[in-house]
């Protein structure tokens, strides 16, 4: 399903152009590929993704899928025809399949295909493992199983890093960690991949970052930014209390304290302890478009 390098023809399959057309784009410069020793040329996933961007060209074609995919059509088509319910069901069948690759191969089918960082995470990621958690709930799964998808998940998204298109640097950086106990750490791997690929520098503490570590990093690294993830209901007293630390460091240096999650508090923000709250990752990317330049409050 899933390829780190385009042909001349996968390219020209998802645009509809002749593998001619591709050939003039790559030679021109306004396509980069690489060539082989033979002379083939070859595509990175980032660079026509790239490409795409510039030249607001969008998939018309998907790429070809293993015969042995039973989901494969169904997926060809919602993709094209954006039926993110459809893909959420295809992410629920990958993540628990006993394929550890199924997962990262079919995240990376979507990417390949312009369907945005953003739009994976909320609409395909997220609500996916929300049916997991309902599936486990309802004892239709195992606890290993939800387990197992929750680690295949970010070890997708830890692989998909490397593929993905990185902005130029914006000489920002962040903090990225789930404070306390919380062991919840997909939205958080989500915070900070969107981060690094918009050109931030993310320092990533992650799961179980205990208040003190997170003041830690950033008497060290003074970043501009620090995102906390809070899934988790804790006692809200010690919570405000050691936010309020963070807050007060972050603040000392002029930086601005982002905080998402099911556990994040309103009270944090309207207490002026917490400058943003964000409920998605498009609020999140919203966020370092606009509300970092112009303001602070509530993104969703």
């Amino acid at each position: 399903m899933q390829k780190t390098i385009l042909s001349t023809a996968d390219v020209a399959r998802l645009f509809n152009v002749t593998e001619t057309t591709v050939k003039r784009w790559a030679d021109e410069g306004t396509l980069k590929c690489q060539k082989t020793p033979g002379g083939h040329r070859k595509f990175a996933i980032r660079n026509v993704i790239e490409f795409a961007e510039v030249n607001n060209f969008e998939p018309v074609a998907t790429l070809t899928m293993p015969e042995s995919d039973e989901r494969g059509p169904a997926v060809q088509v919602a993709i094209l025809a954006r039926d993110f319910p459809t893909l959420v069901g295809a992410f629920v069948q990958k993540a628990l399949s006993p394929d550890p690759l199924d997962l990262f191969r079919f995240l990376s089918y979507l990417y390949e295909h312009r369907i945005h960082l953003w739009e994976i995470y909320d609409k395909v990621l997220s609500p996916g493992m929300a049916v997991i958690g309902t599936q486990w709930e309802r004892g239709e799964i195992d606890i290993s199983h939800e387990h197992r998808a929750s680690y295949e998940t970010l070890d997708a998204l830890a692989k998909m890093q490397t593929q993905i298109l990185v902005k130029p640097a914006t000489g920002k950086s962040v903090v990225c960690a789930c404070l306390g106990d919380e062991a919840h750490e997909i939205g958080l791997r989500c915070a900070s991949n969107l981060f690094e690929s918009e050109g931030w520098k993310s320092h990533y503490l992650g799961a179980r970052s205990p208040h003190s570590s997170v003041i830690a990093a950033i008497r060290e690294l003074r970043p501009d930014v620090v995102c906390l993830s809070m899934t988790l209901a804790v006692d809200a007293k010690v919570l405000a209390q050691q936010v309020g630390q963070i807050s007060e460091m972050i603040h000392g240096g002029h930086g601005i304290l982002v905080v998402g999650g099911r556990g994040a508090m309103p009270e944090l923000l309207e207490n002026g302890v917490v400058d943003v709250l964000v409920s998605s990752a498009k609020g999140l990317l919203d966020f370092m478009t606009q509300t970092h330049r112009n303001g602070k409050g509530t993104v969703h």
